[in-house]
C-alpha cells in the first residue's frame, strides 16, 4: 500500500493571523517534515529578511513541541493532528488512490452510500459531481449485475433518485457480485 503514497504528503500554505504579515508552507514528505517561513515587513528602516527553512525528520518533528505550538498558531488544531497523524504513519490511503479504483470501489455502493461518502472531503465530492463518474458507476454496475430473470432470486430492491438534472443516472442499484 505505502506504494500508492507520493514523495509529498502534504503541502498547506498561508498568511499568519492579524496584525502579522507572514507568510508561512508546510510540507509533509514521506521522510520529513518543511517549514518555511517569511516575515513580511512594509517598514523601510529594515533590513531584507531573507525566507527560513526548518527541515525536520518524523521522529523530530513528534518530539518539538514548540513547532507543534506554531504549526497550530497558524494552521490549526486539525492540521497539527493531521500532520501528526502522518509522521506516526497512519496514511489516508483511500483519498490517495487512483481514480479508477475508487470509482470502481465505489461501484459496489448504493446511491445513498455515494452520497454519504461525497460528504466526507473534497476530492470524494468533486468526483461524484461529475457526469463522467456517474456514466463509469452506470457501466461498471451493467458490466457486473446479475441477469435477476435467469437467477431466479430478488435483486436489491431499494432504488433512489440522486440527481434530478438531465442526463445523469437517476436510479442506480447495488452492484450484485457472486462472491455471497
Amino acid at each position: 500500500m505505502t506504494s500508492l503514497l507520493q514523495e509529498k504528503l502534504c503541502e498547506v500554505h498561508t498568511q499568519a493571523p492579524a496584525p502579522k504579515k507572514d507568510f508561512h508552507c508546510l510540507t509533509i514528505t514521506k521522510n520529513e517534515v518543511i517549514w518555511k517561513s517569511w516575515q513580511i515587513s512594509f517598514r523601510p528602516n529594515q533590513e531584507k529578511i531573507l525566507p527560513k527553512e526548518l527541515k525536520k525528520t518524523h521522529k523530530d518533528f513528534l518530539l518539538d513541541e514548540q513547532l507543534h505550538k506554531q504549526v497550530q498558531s497558524i494552521f490549526g488544531k486539525g492540521m497539527l493532528k493531521y500532520t501528526l497523524n502522518l509522521c506516526h504513519g497512519h496514511y489516508d490511503f483511500l483519498v490517495r488512490m487512483p481514480e479508477n479504483l475508487i470509482v470502481h470501489i465505489m461501484s459496489f455502493l448504493n446511491v445513498e452510500d455515494i452520497e454519504q461518502l461525497s460528504k466526507t472531503c473534497k476530492r470524494f465530492q468533486q468526483l461524484c459531481k461529475t457526469d463522467e463518474f456517474w456514466e463509469r458507476i452506470k457501466r461498471l454496475q451493467d458490466k457486473y449485475t446479475l441477469d435477476v430473470q435467469t437467477a431466479k432470486f430478488p435483486a436489491y430492491k431499494k432504488q433512489r433518485n440522486f440527481h434530478q438534472r438531465r442526463g445523469f443516472l437517476t436510479q442506480m442499484q447495488r452492484r450484485q457480485t457472486t462472491f455471497f
